[in-house]
């Protein structure tokens, strides 16, 4: 098991994820990049700012996700939790079962592709279901199944990335859906990590906010790319 999971982490955790975006730019060609994050891609553009910083010429982060700091300082905002304080009291012992197996890593193994899409798309609707959003949820592919666990495996249970922000002195912009699942104050602690991020709410909206306030969302983001131009 232990050396399913080191090859896991190697072919889809952390540190294989941030060497497709250094990829990406060298084939672009680009000395300096202005990345746009959100959620997990959001944490994933701020990990890749911290080890090429000299690569990133601004980021923009969209409710990026609460991983930056394991276990989570604000225990209001540890997704799985909040999903289940959110669902009716007869649903929660039925989630509890299901988060039990999704959790499950001595089992991981013996599962396939298509079961781990499977379980993603089961707590996608848990998702929905609490966050009222089957109208203006964007449209998306399906959910990864191994490359989910490899983002689990790679994170660990215990760490924190904001000392590593810290050498990163490009401009930032973290924005934050006011209605989002996720509470404002684990979007701020990308804030407060970065020494040069400025932050901006946008109402009437949730973790989705380019897609359920695109005007909002298209000037608060037009505005800070004005000055690189």
């Amino acid at each position: 098991m232990y050396q399913n999971m080191i090859e896991l982490d190697r072919t889809l955790g952390l540190g294989a994820q941030i060497a497709d975006i250094e990829r990406i730019r060298q084939i672009l060609g680009d000395d300096k990049l202005i990345l746009i994050g959100h959620s997990w891609g959001g944490f994933l553009a701020s990990l890749y700012a911290a080890e090429f910083p000299e690569h990133v010429e601004a980021l923009i982060l969209v409710s990026p996700a609460n991983t930056l700091v394991m276990p989570q300082p604000d225990a209001d905002s540890d997704l799985f939790a909040s999903v289940r304080e959110k669902l009716p009291a007869d649903q929660q012992a039925e989630f509890d079962a299901f988060m039990k197996e999704y959790m499950n890593f001595n089992t991981l193994f013996q599962k396939s592709e298509a079961d781990l899409l499977a379980m993603n798309e089961e707590f996608g609707k848990y998702y929905v279901q609490v966050v009222e959003m089957e109208e203006t949820m964007p449209r998306q592919g399906k959910p990864g199944g191994w490359m989910t666990w490899g983002m689990y495996v790679s994170m660990g249970q215990r760490h924190d990335y904001r000392p590593a922000l810290k050498n990163v002195t490009a401009p930032v912009l973290v924005i934050h859906g006011a209605d989002d699942l996720q509470s404002e104050a684990a979007s701020y602690l990308y804030v407060e990590a970065f020494p040069n991020a400025e932050s901006a709410v946008i109402e009437n909206a949730g973790h989705f906010s380019f897609e359920e306030q695109p005007e909002q969302f298209a000037e608060i983001v037009g505005q800070f790319l004005a000055g690189f131009e």
